[in-house]
């Protein structure tokens, strides 16, 4: 494993490709860390909003198919 380590680290042309894969894989995976953070942030806004607007004691024991 050194050793290719070290090939690489001697001839750059290589290590660049490899690079340029690995920026490519992270931003990748920032992205959609950013969209699922993006997607907690609304979900979350959303039910404060309904807690707000319908208070903290919701009475589902009216619905069908409920066991409460």
């Amino acid at each position: 494993m050194t050793g290719v380590i070290e090939y690489l680290l001697a001839n750059p042309i290589f290590l660049v490709p490899i690079l340029l894969m690995a920026a490519m894989v992270v931003w990748a995976v920032l992205k959609r860390l950013l969209k699922m953070a993006a997607v907690v942030v609304i979900a979350g806004a959303m039910y404060v909003a309904l807690v707000e607007h319908f208070g903290s004691g919701v009475d589902l024991s009216g619905l069908p198919g409920l066991p409460l």
